[in-house]
């Protein structure tokens, strides 16, 4: 039972603190950006009553080709990427659970206590549980 316990508890630290780790990056990035979805003031003046929808579909096709230009740049960007995301991915949030996990495994193992199916059984709970308590209290 030990041994289940120790890795569902570290799973689900690990899960948490990743999600926690990710929106405190998020956050830091948007800064106070408002994103209401309304027509700006000048399209109010212009179209008021949206009669050239259709100009506005012509506008979603070429937002569609600069995303796809976008993803293109991006994929020559990874370095610079992983190195912007680097605070989340080593982030204390993350290394203080992984610290648990391996120094509980080395524990129960020490201690002959070490049971790997419950061990594995519990890592696979965790991760769900994980996510569903980060969700609720972080996202």
């Amino acid at each position: 039972m030990i041994s289940f316990f120790v890795a569902m508890l570290s799973s689900m630290l690990i899960v948490m603190g990743s999600l926690y780790a990710y929106r405190n990056m998020i956050q830091s990035r948007i800064g106070d950006v408002d994103f209401e979805d309304v027509k700006d003031s000048i399209d109010m003046l212009d179209d008021p009553y949206d009669l050239y929808e259709e100009e506005r579909a012509n506008e979603v096709a070429d937002i569609k080709q600069m995303i796809k230009e976008e993803k293109a740049r991006q994929k020559s960007n990874i370095i610079e990427n992983t190195t912007k995301n680097a605070s989340a991915m080593v982030s204390v949030y993350r290394l203080i659970p992984y610290a648990f996990l391996i120094l509980g495994f080395i524990a129960l193992n020490n201690s002959h206590a070490l049971l790997i199916l419950p061990y594995l059984v519990g890592l696979a709970v965790g991760i769900p549980l994980g996510y569903l308590i980060g969700k609720k209290m972080f996202i």
